[in-house]
C-alpha cells in the first residue's frame, strides 16, 4: 500500500481546508483578537495616516458609506442595530455578494468581522494606533480566508493587494478630509 508523501498531505489539507465553524471564528477568532492562521489565504498590510484616529474611525465605523471610498466595494447594507458587535452587515465587493457579521467595534481602536462568501470564511481586521499624540494613525488591515480551494483563484497576494488598496483610498480619504 503507497503512502502520500509529508508535504503532499500538507499540501492538500492546505488545499481543502475549509477552517473553524463559523460561529468559532466569530467568537473565538474574531473576538479574540486572532485571524486563523492555519487559512490558506492570509495577508496583512500596514499605512501611516496624517489623520487623527476619530477621522480614520469614523470613515471605518461608516459602513454605509464605504462604496464612496472603498475600491471595489457597493450597496452595503446594515442590519438594524447598526454598526455593533453581532450585527450583521451585507455588502458586494468587486460584484461579489458579501455576508458579514461584526465581531469587535471598538472606537478608535479596532474594526473586526466574519464574513461568509460562496463557501469561504474570512475574518477582516482593522487595528488603529495613534501617532505623533494624536495627530496620525497607524492601520493595519490582517485577514484570513478559509476555504476549498480558495487559494487556487484568490491566492494570498491578491488578497494582499486588495488590503493594500483599501488602506491607500483610506489614507487618501482620511488625509483629503483633515486638510479641508
Amino acid at each position: 500500500m503507497a503512502t502520500m508523501p509529508v508535504a503532499s498531505r500538507s499540501l492538500l489539507g492546505r488545499v481543502f481546508y475549509s477552517g473553524p465553524p463559523l460561529t468559532e471564528l466569530q467568537q473565538h477568532y474574531a473576538k479574540g483578537g486572532l485571524i486563523d492562521d492555519r487559512a490558506p489565504v492570509a495577508a496583512s498590510s500596514r499605512v501611516r495616516i496624517e489623520a487623527p484616529p476619530a477621522t480614520v474611525w469614523r470613515l471605518l465605523h461608516d459602513l454605509p458609506s464605504w462604496p464612496s471610498w472603498v475600491p471595489g466595494v457597493a450597496a452595503v447594507r446594515q442590519g438594524p442595530g447598526g454598526t455593533v458587535p453581532d450585527e450583521w452587515f451585507r455588502w458586494k465587493l468587486n460584484g461579489m455578494s458579501i455576508k458579514s457579521t461584526l465581531a469587535v467595534v471598538d472606537p478608535r481602536r479596532e474594526l473586526c468581522w466574519t464574513g461568509v462568501l460562496a463557501g469561504t470564511r474570512a475574518v477582516h481586521r482593522f487595528r488603529l494606533t495613534p501617532l505623533n499624540e494624536g495627530r496620525a494613525t497607524e492601520v493595519l488591515s490582517e485577514e484570513s480566508i478559509g476555504g476549498p480551494l480558495i487559494a487556487l483563484y484568490f491566492p494570498s497576494d491578491k488578497l494582499r493587494t486588495v488590503l493594500r488598496n483599501w488602506l491607500g483610498a483610506l489614507k487618501s480619504t482620511a488625509e483629503a478630509e483633515v486638510s479641508r
